[in-house]
């Protein structure tokens, strides 16, 4: 196996990559790259193919978990800072009977579920303490 092998290789796990996101074949194109450099030293195909599976399962273990928290932590939520505080009314009072209570409120022309360690009651005016995924953290005013 040539260079241009691991070349080839590169590229199509590269596009790979962009097609189907997930930080896997990312690290077989980056892997078929320093290969493909080492191929001008290493004539041997066998050793070529175990470098290029080491490299992989390092670049897997290691650096695709980082490399993933990094990108989650980037991501953007529909949660703004600035909304923490915000007043929403108590449309309707769902569960009580939980440890989380849930409720409808009103928030930005929509309703949202509610949640809130409390007992609120329909037409309360309460602020919002956080979001939960897609519910609504609430505390009393």
């Amino acid at each position: 196996m040539g260079a241009l092998f691991w070349a080839i290789l590169s590229g199509i796990t590269a596009i790979l990559e962009i097609i189907i996101p997930g930080l896997v074949t990312i690290w077989f194109a980056l892997s078929a790259l320093i290969v493909m450099f080492l191929a001008n030293f290493i004539e041997d195909s066998l050793i070529q193919f175990l470098i290029f599976a080491v490299l992989s399962v390092i670049f897997l273990i290691f650096t695709r978990p980082v490399l993933r928290k990094y990108i989650e932590s980037q991501r953007k939520t529909n949660f703004d800072a600035s909304m923490k505080g915000t007043d929403v009314k108590i449309e309707k009072v769902v569960d009580t009977k939980q440890a989380e209570k849930e409720y409808e409120v009103k928030f930005k022309g929509s309703i949202w579920t509610g949640v809130s360690e409390e007992i609120l009651s329909n037409g309360e005016i309460v602020k919002i303490k956080g979001f939960k995924g897609n519910k609504i953290i609430l505390e009393r005013k």
